[in-house]
This record gives C-alpha cells, structure tokens and sequence, in this order.
C-alpha cells in the first residue's frame, strides 16, 4: 500500500502558517491556539502509520462467454488485521456494462472478518477482455493520508460473437461423397433407409434382412442413401470497418453472420473454412467437426481491419482452401472497392457465391436517418448490378440482423447462372 496527501493536508499547512504569521504580527497567543488543532491533525496523521493486512480474492465465471451473457465477478475479502473504513472498486473495460451489483464498495472489517461481493458483466463486443483488477483506498486516523493498494488478480475473459438466428437454408448446388445431412438419389453407404433386394456378390453380411430372407427363405439386404456434404467457405472483408469502436462495426455484424453460418453447416456436417480477406489475408483450411467450430470462433474472436493500400490477390489463396465447387458466402460492407476485384475472380472461376452486405448506417445507430439509408442503398444496388446480372444471390442488410432474407435468396434463383462474364 502506498501512502497519498489529501488535498486537506495543503490547506491545513497553509492555515497553519497564516495563523503563525498572524500570532507574530500581533504579538497574541489567540492565532496560534486556533489553528493549534490542525497542527495536531497534521503531526498525528505524519507519525500514526498503521498498515492494515487484506488478502482479496477474485472469481470470475464463466471465463468463455457469448456476446450479450453475463458473467460473475466474485470478491472475497479476508482481514488479517483490522481494517478502517475501505473503499474498493473494480474498473471496467469500455465495453462492458454492469448488469447486476455495484463495481464500488465501501466497507469496514474486523480482524478475522469475510465478506464476499459480486457483480455481473456483460459484453456488448467480442475480444479478449482483462477482469480482476482492483483498486482500494483506506483512510485511516484523520484521514489525511490515504493508504491506495491495486490488487492484481487478473483473469483473461474470452468474449465470442454472438450467435444470430437462422431460418432453414438451401443446400449447396455440389455436394461431396461423405458423412452428411444432405441425401443423394443413389443407394449406397448411408444411414437414410431406401429398400430391400436381393443378396448379390460382394454385399455385406451386417446388412442382411433377416426377417426377409427367412419368410422368402433367399437373402435379401437393406439398401442405404449416399450421404454427401458440402465445402462452405466464409470471406470476411477486413479492408474496412464503420461504426463505434465500442459499441460495434460493420466488422463485428459480419463476424456474427459469420459464426452463425459456421455454426448452421457444421451441424449438418460440412467441411466450412474461412478466409480473411484485407491488408493481411489468413485462412483456415476447410475442415469439419467440434473442434473446427472453436478454430473459426478463435479465428473471428481476433478479426481486425488492417489499413494498407495493397489487398492480398485472391488467387495467392491455395486450392484446398477454396476447393472447386465450394460454397463462399462473402461478408462485406462494400467500404473499399478493393472487394470487388476478389468477387470477379471467384465469380470467374465458378464458385457459388452469396453476398451478405452489412449496412454502415445500422452499425452507427442512425436508423432514423432515413435519407442516408436510402442514399447508401442506391449505390449499394448500382454496384451489385453486375453480380445481380449473374444470378448471385444478394442480401442487403435492412433490419438488426444481416442474414433475415437469407432463406429468401436462396430459394429467388434456384441455380446459379453460368456462362456470364463480367
């Protein structure tokens, strides 16, 4: 603990000298009694020095949050010594809003005393956010000399975007020969039932019908459907970002969509990778599985802008990443027309590509200033012409969240067109 002059100290000492100076000129006893009680709060508050022992604790649950859930933070306080009246806050990052309790207490302890404080934060933004920083402030005596301590019990809190609600989407124009939800017309290895035939050369004994075969008394075997799944990539735009660096950016609203979609395929048991695409271009190579959902969740949690006049050339992108056939769902706000130079490339090469354009007006909060929607709209549509020409399905942000049309698009156009050029 380290000790801080209050400000009374100044004005004590500079009563002080008044009255001495006064006592001097008139030669009378009177000044100096009077300012006589602040030179003993003075002399006392120098020469007590009493150090109070404090041992503080701090819990923090859940240490994994969604954007949007509260998470405990949980003080317990233990006096070794008897502690004073004691002011102990905890600081919050910007972004975070105390939901539940109170970050400042004011409380006094005797030796051998507990107490435990809580308070719930939420999250308005993803990151990785410091908790468990304290600070107390003990006045002991006259309270002339604060005691200030800062306590680190710091803990890493790892906020991830927030999941947004999806309707039932389309499936994909091409399809892989693998474990899926999709169901192919042909029979083969599955789970889907299709029928019954007879036993040929080569079938497996584990899919005998047996109740078939001994009423007919001939062997007969279950048929399966194919299942298939799909390659899903997302392209998240990091070549620019508007909106409130706290409260959320067009970034932060494609990084949601993104999750969601990722979230959505994975379920049903598609490969989705993602690429970033901006100053710096990474990947993640398209695989399926749990722990394929926690890469792109650690992968979104530090999506940033990176400012620089030159964009990554898509084509540098290798082919296992951007498998032929794949579905890319791009997220953009259409800020640098940088973008548009990737979206010809993939449109070139034959990729079924959705585009999910996220509105700058909504992540400023200026919803009601309708002309500035209207005008940002206008040109958002004029530029999307050429890919409109071609059948890409498009989805222009209108409401809070980014994919309410998504089904709608899907299902305008059931194939993509071909044989276009831009």
């Amino acid at each position: 603990m380290q000790r801080r002059y209050q400000a009374q100290n100044y004005l004590y000492f500079g009563l002080l000298l008044i009255g001495l100076l006064l006592s001097a000129m008139s030669r009378r006893i009177e000044p100096l009694c009077m300012v006589l009680p602040l030179a003993c709060a003075l002399v006392c508050g120098r020469l007590a020095r009493p150090v109070p022992v404090l041992h503080l604790d701090v819990t923090i649950t859940p240490i994994q949050a969604f954007e949007g859930d509260p998470i405990t933070v949980r003080v317990h306080l233990r006096a070794e010594t008897d502690i004073p009246p004691m002011e102990l806050w905890h600081p919050l990052p910007p972004e975070a809003t105390c939901t539940d309790g109170a970050t400042r207490h004011l409380v006094a302890l005797r030796r051998g005393e507990e107490k435990t404080f809580e308070h719930q934060v939420t999250f308005v933004r993803r990151g990785e956010y410091t908790l468990g920083h304290l600070y107390s402030r003990i006045h002991p005596n006259v309270g002339l000399q604060p005691l200030l301590a800062e306590h680190h019990c710091e803990q890493t809190c790892r906020i991830y975007p927030q999941m947004l609600f999806l309707n039932h989407l389309m499936p994909p124009s091409h399809t892989h020969i693998s474990f899926g939800h999709y169901v192919a017309r042909a029979a083969g290895e599955g789970l889907e039932f299709a029928g019954i035939r007879p036993y040929t050369t080569g079938d497996r004994i584990r899919r005998i019908h047996w109740a078939t075969s001994l009423k007919r008394q001939q062997l007969y075997i279950n048929e399966y459907y194919r299942e298939h799944n799909a390659d899903v990539i997302l392209l998240l735009d990091t070549l620019m970002a508007a909106g409130h660096p706290h409260r959320g950016t067009t970034l932060d609203i494609s990084v949601r969509a993104a999750a969601s979609l990722a979230s959505y395929y994975l379920r049903q048991k598609d490969r989705v990778g993602l690429v970033s695409y901006g100053g710096v271009c990474t990947w993640l190579q398209p695989s399926s599985g749990q722990q394929q959902w926690y890469r792109i969740l650690d992968a979104l949690l530090t999506a940033r802008t990176h400012f620089s006049y030159h964009s990554k050339d898509i084509t540098l992108v290798p082919p296992r990443v951007l498998p032929p056939g794949a579905l890319i769902f791009v997220l953009t706000a259409l800020l640098d027309r940088r973008i548009e130079a990737a979206l010809n490339d993939l449109v070139a090469r034959a990729f079924q590509l959705v585009m999910v354009v996220v509105s700058p007006v909504h992540a400023m909060g200026s919803q009601h200033f309708e002309g500035e929607s209207r005008l940002w709209r206008l040109e958002t549509e004029a530029n999307l012409h050429k890919f409109r020409s071609l059948g890409v399905p498009i989805i222009i942000q209108d409401a809070e969240n980014p994919l309410t049309h998504l089904h709608e698009a899907f299902t305008r156009r059931p194939v993509w067109q071909r044989g276009k050029s831009l």
